[in-house]
């Protein structure tokens, strides 16, 4: 063989070794590269960021059921979990309807995950860190809730623990549906805020009792109905407002309320605050069927794992004594 084929061969030889180097550290970046669906388009997430800034609350629940260290939470996040109230460990980096945008810069942050509340801000945010904005949709909680628990867990490649954990609630879920499936009576779920009651429907934020549990609803809004001519100046621009109606005329066998100012504050509301005349004229209260949920979970939160497992527990125990 001349030394012109052999130098032919161990050329080729060594460009056939760097291709598959050359391969396998394109598959390894790529592996340490998780694609994560969102409204605005594809986010690519480097898997296992070391620096988190959680700004959604119900996201700061699944990383804490997870084990997913972060660095920066809300200020509101003190009193719905003390555990992340330790300001030597975490840096309050805004509050819930808005980031702070230079506290979250100095963080230095790998992974930004906001909520609808700071939706604004997304772009300003995507330009320190990969931005992920995670909420749920009224008229399909629960494949939305999932979907958000497990694009989290994913990125930290907890995908088994988080499979485990919404099992659990599947099934807790489940038990309470049952009962209500052959439960005849009807329940109404209502905010209290300012010293009246705004009772809720199917399909709507607080929906989650019919939507996902299958109470039987004893009010369902009506569509606001459109405007005919342009609005004049100081009134509503598209819709007008339709007063709710009170809970004595909608007369529930089951009345769940929540405080929206003692939510806020992470604190349960005194009871008797809440019983006025409205409230004492339902068949719910005269059968001892009204039942206080904290308003942290109702208000505040409620798309995280802690705070579905919250909600679960509460109607499941309250309503129908079920021991999870």
């Amino acid at each position: 063989m001349n030394k012109s084929n052999i130098l032919f061969k161990a050329t080729s030889l060594l460009l056939v070794v760097l291709a598959l180097l050359s391969v396998k550290g394109i598959q390894a970046q790529s592996n340490n590269v998780v694609t994560i669906k969102q409204p605005t388009g594809d986010v690519q997430v480097k898997k296992n960021p070391k620096r988190v800034v959680v700004l959604d609350l119900g996201s700061l629940e699944t990383c804490y059921e997870l084990g997913i260290p972060v660095v920066g939470v809300l200020a509101n996040v003190k009193q719905f979990m003390p555990e992340y109230g330790d300001a030597t460990k975490y840096t309050v980096a805004g509050n819930v309807p808005k980031a702070n945008i230079a506290t979250v810069a100095q963080l230095k942050p790998d992974l930004i995950i906001t909520s609808n509340r700071q939706r604004a801000q997304h772009d300003s945010l995507a330009m320190i860190a990969p931005t992920l904005l995670f909420g749920t949709e009224t008229e399909n909680f629960w494949s939305t809730f999932e979907a958000n628990v497990r694009s989290i867990a994913s990125i930290f490649e907890k995908e088994k623990l988080a499979g485990e954990k919404l099992a659990a609630l599947r099934k807790k879920k489940d038990l309470v549906k049952a009962k209500a499936k052959a439960d005849p009576k009807k329940t109404v779920v209502a905010m209290h805020i300012n010293g009246r009651f705004n009772p809720s429907g199917p399909n709507s934020r607080f929906g989650f009792a019919y939507d996902v549990l299958d109470l039987k609803p004893a009010y369902t809004p009506e569509p606001a109905p459109e405007r005919e001519s342009a609005p004049q100046q100081g009134e509503q621009t598209q819709r007008q407002r339709v007063q709710a109606p009170s809970l004595e005329s909608i007369n529930p066998d089951y009345l769940f309320v929540f405080d929206r100012a003692t939510g806020i504050k992470g604190e349960m509301p005194v009871w008797t605050d809440l019983l006025n005349d409205d409230v004492k004229k339902t068949k719910a209260y005269k059968n001892n069927k009204v039942f206080l949920l904290p308003g942290s979970i109702w208000y505040l939160s409620g798309s995280g794992l802690l705070s579905v497992n919250k909600k679960i527990t509460d109607i499941g125990e309250k309503l129908y004594g079920i021991k999870f």
